[in-house]
């Protein structure tokens, strides 16, 4: 286990170097482990914190983390000690990820991408101030959940795996199903 830590370690600061060199707008602190496959693309601003996890999902190897900025405006801003395992982060506007959060196989998105036309123009009712994401301190995100645009998770929440977060959720509470709501 030590060399495979060492291993992520390594993967860490060599894709910081990559970053610093070659994707300016993507800004790492440093104690970044890379055990799976890291994809960051968009001309988008991304900003991750110190000491944060990248991993995917055991006995799954096509299981990775990727977060798009879907256009140069978009900001994507994760925490200090924040744990993603196969996270899909998905940025039209600002997503905001406190620290010590743990996030497994799980989507965020703060857009639509398109309508369901067939033209599939931009959404006309989307802005960063009605679709912005914000995710708290201390948050646990389960397998298999979307939180999506506006949505407001306060800090302690545990989000139970498949759930399908529209809107705020208070600190300290446990929400679970379609769409989600707290569990009494």
């Amino acid at each position: 286990m030590i060399v495979k830590d060492s291993i992520a370690r390594i993967r860490g600061q060599l894709f910081i170097i990559k970053c610093r060199i070659w994707m300016r707008n993507i800004h790492i602190d440093d104690g970044l482990r890379i055990y799976k496959k890291l994809k960051i693309s968009g001309k988008g601003r991304v900003f991750i914190g110190r000491n944060c996890l990248v991993d995917g999902i055991k006995g799954d190897d096509s299981q990775f983390v990727c977060i798009d900025t879907l256009n140069e405006n978009a900001v994507v801003k994760i925490g200090c000690n924040v744990n993603l395992y196969a996270a899909r982060i998905s940025a039209g506007f600002n997503i905001s990820i406190g620290d010590d959060v743990l996030i497994e196989e799980a989507g965020i998105i703060d857009t639509d991408f398109h309508s369901i036309d067939r033209n599939r123009e931009l959404p006309a009712d989307e802005s960063e101030k009605n679709c912005r994401v914000k995710i708290g301190n201390r948050v646990c995100i389960g397998a298999r959940s979307v939180i999506t645009k506006g949505a407001t998770i306060e800090d302690d929440v545990i989000v139970a795996p498949g759930a399908i977060v529209t809107k705020t959720v208070k600190s300290g509470q446990i929400v679970i199903g379609n769409p989600a709501k707290t569990l009494d």
